[in-house]
């Protein structure tokens, strides 16, 4: 089974404004399609670069299209919705959910974590990303988000003020800097911290790691494939460091995120945006069921080949950006 074409179609959330990209691989036997995700379209001519890279190629050949699409300069986001896109015409052909492509599973159902709010607990969510200055509730957990705008000090400061409250971890508390400064603000607190949602490479993982000042790593789903992510966590595994990728932008995402969640022993938590009312509804609608939804704090894990999606290109069309 080959790659015959790829289409884009993006898509914008009537509530938010969210725009983000589902991508369509179709294959030379006509049977089988795969999904993924991706920020953006490609352009006329990263789309021609695309397709002379990854047409007429075994679906099957994930790490040699990988290393020629990274080669070629191909967005770290097209690489990964490619990606995802041929683990999931690949499972469905061999009728298997997507975690079973990659050694899974480890777990039958994925700790959930998203951004705050009333609403969100509500609706069973239990972790929760929020500022530093937040209140404990009793049941609810919290991610302590730096992003990255704090000097070293500061961050140093902030960790050792968080220990009372006992967040899951303070989340990228500050931007690259050297190792010294990253070993003084873990080493001066007990509170765990958590690093690289801003990173760009797999080097950036192996360094935190080589120098123990990370408790938890973050691979970007936005920025890494699924399998760039399973080769971060085997890294990090060798660290006992657990591992808490960082969210995609839609719902496709979601269910590449909850089989790649599957798949990793040393898997903690995993972080998607929050969505209600007519974005929850577009988000459920284009996928064919709300793989979102939560109960006491977990998702589900998908069933069905593939990534367990029945994608509406109806929905597609309707909520067109």
């Amino acid at each position: 089974m080959k790659v015959k074409g790829i289409t884009f179609f993006p898509v914008k959330q009537p509530g938010d404004g969210q725009v983000y990209t589902l991508l369509k691989i179709t294959t030379d036997t006509g049977a089988a399609v795969g999904w993924g995700e991706c920020e953006t379209p490609a352009t006329g001519g990263e789309l021609s670069l695309l397709t002379s890279l990854v047409a007429n190629e075994p679906v099957s050949r994930f790490e040699v299209l990988r290393t020629r699409m990274a080669t070629g300069k191909v967005r770290p986001d097209l690489i990964s919705g490619v990606l995802m896109a041929l683990a999931d015409a690949l499972a469905r052909s061999a009728k298997a959910p997507v975690y079973q492509l990659l050694a899974g599973p480890t777990r039958n159902k994925v700790r959930a974590l998203t951004q705050w709010s009333e609403a969100a607990a509500r609706a069973g969510h239990k972790a929760f990303v929020t500022g530093p200055d937040y209140d404990q509730k009793d049941g609810f957990d919290f991610v302590v988000d730096g992003g990255a705008k704090m000097t070293p000090i500061q961050a140093s400061l902030l960790a050792v003020a968080l220990e009372k409250k006992q967040p899951l971890w303070l989340d990228e508390p500050c931007g690259p800097t050297g190792a010294g400064a990253l070993r003084k603000i873990s080493e001066e607190s007990v509170t765990p911290i958590g690093w690289g949602l801003q990173a760009t490479s797999l080097a950036t993982f192996q360094d935190l790691l080589r120098e123990q000042v990370a408790d938890v790593i973050r691979p970007s789903l936005r920025r890494f494939d699924l399998w760039s992510i399973r080769k971060a966590a085997a890294l990090a595994e060798t660290y006992y460091t657990a591992v808490a990728p960082g969210p995609g932008l839609g719902p496709v995402s979601t269910a590449a995120a909850l089989h790649l969640a599957a798949s990793l022993p040393n898997f903690f938590i995993q972080q998607v945006p929050w969505s209600s009312g007519e974005d929850a509804k577009m988000r459920a609608e284009i996928v064919g069921l709300d793989v979102e939804a939560v109960k006491d704090g977990y998702f589900a894990l998908p069933t069905g080949p593939g990534l367990g999606l029945t994608v509406n290109e109806n929905a597609l069309r309707r909520y067109a950006a």
